[in-house]
């Protein structure tokens, strides 16, 4: 990763500083149920209060939306003063001519979170007004939003051309572990892809194979390769839709000398007249709907982890939110935590389903990292310019 001239805290003292974070936590009843986004930016805010800057934080909170619906941040006020230890003051109007004059009006020991950007149809339009008026707000601006930065959006690709900038101290540490990982992370290197969609991450399977000793496929991804060996347990595929893509990376992985890992049995339901009954299978069964990979199965993928110095897991393996179907996915999560406890192995977790089912099976702290990004940790990997990199070329360090 580029280095940047630093700026210490003491060139922040007094300072404005816009830090754009990302506070899309998912919501049950109104309640946020997984708030590591909020955790990511304690870092960062810490350093700012200890070089007494004026701390602005923005966000969003779902779909661009009527400023009048259930998706304001207030929801979030309550989490994010206990995570920072500072009170968190919601502004609701700060496009206005007197916008900057209320937030230097603001205690300086408060910290300012400004309602949902997507209450403003503006941000999502990467609109350069609506940018500038963020902008006159602060002094300097941070992007701690590493999980919102695959969007080209006002807040994210637009204000750091107004204002001096940098990247924030949790952002850096995803991009160094996600870049050590291809250029600098020892040998044997391994990655685990799981998931539904294989069309979500065709482009990432065949970047990997290049990359990578192993390669071992889970969830519906694994059946559209299965499919195209002849077996028909995951009819989640045409094996004919994807018969190129699955080629290409077949061959491209015996090219470069990356071993390919497939399951080998399978938990799944299997329909029995009006019933459905659990059951562990290894062979085509016409009556069958798979849900996770069988025991079998997770003993290979370990036996393969536990030769490996280095992992990356995106995609769980299977369906991890009901048992049984989560065995396999608790079962190489906690194998992957025991590793990397006692130090024999780097564990970089991709966010999404696979972030979500770390923190279920209470693995979370343990691993490596474990991205709060989804979408924009696949782009990255895949070697896409994600614009809210893109527009922190020039940035500054924080030290």
């Amino acid at each position: 990763m580029k280095e940047h001239r630093v700026i210490h805290g003491d060139d922040l003292r007094g300072k404005n500083v816009l830090v754009r974070v990302d506070f899309n936590v998912p919501l049950e009843d109104g309640t946020p149920q997984n708030v590591r986004r909020i955790k990511n930016a304690v870092a960062t805010i810490q350093f700012l209060k200890e070089a007494e800057a004026r701390i602005i934080l923005a966000s969003h909170l779902g779909k661009t939306a009527p400023s009048n619906s259930d998706q304001s941040l207030k929801i979030l006020l309550e989490e994010a003063s206990r995570e920072y230890n500072s009170k968190v003051v919601l502004m609701d109007d700060y496009l206005g001519e007197n916008s900057r004059r209320a937030v230097d009006g603001i205690p300086a020991d408060e910290i300012i979170l400004l309602e949902n950007l997507r209450f403003h149809p503006e941000e999502e339009a990467c609109d350069a007004e609506f940018a500038k008026k963020l902008a006159n707000l602060a002094d300097f601006y941070i992007n701690e939003a590493f999980s919102a930065s695959h969007r080209r959006h006002a807040s994210i690709y637009a204000v750091p051309k107004f204002l001096p900038h940098a990247l924030g101290f949790s952002f850096r540490k995803e991009l160094q572990a996600i870049d050590d990982f291809f250029l600098g992370a020892p040998s044997p290197k391994m990655c685990i892809i799981g998931g539904a969609k294989l069309s979500t991450k065709v482009q990432l399977l065949k970047k990997l194979v290049t990359k990578v000793d192993r390669l071992a496929l889970g969830g519906g991804i694994a059946g559209a390769f299965l499919a195209f060996f002849g077996n028909k347990n995951l009819k989640i595929f045409d094996p004919q839709e994807y018969e190129r893509d699955v080629v290409d990376v077949i061959k491209n992985a015996k090219e470069n000398g990356c071993e390919l890992i497939m399951p080998i049995d399978f938990s799944a339901l299997i329909q029995d007249s009006d019933s459905f009954k659990h059951a562990i299978i290894s062979s085509e069964d016409n009556r069958a709907s798979v849900f996770d990979i069988g025991p079998g199965s997770v003993e290979l993928f370990k036996k393969n982890i536990a030769e490996s110095r280095t992992l990356l897991w995106n995609g769980p393996v299977g369906l991890f939110e009901r048992a049984p179907f989560n065995f396999g996915t608790a079962s190489i999560a906690k194998e992957v935590a025991r590793l990397t406890r006692e130090g024999r192995l780097v564990s970089i977790i991709g966010g999404g389903d696979t972030g979500a089912a770390m923190g279920k099976f209470g693995v979370a702290e343990d691993m490596t990292l474990v991205s709060t990004a989804g979408g924009a940790f696949l782009a990255h990997i895949e070697g896409r310019r994600l614009p809210g990199i893109e527009a922190m070329e020039d940035a500054l360090q924080l030290g």
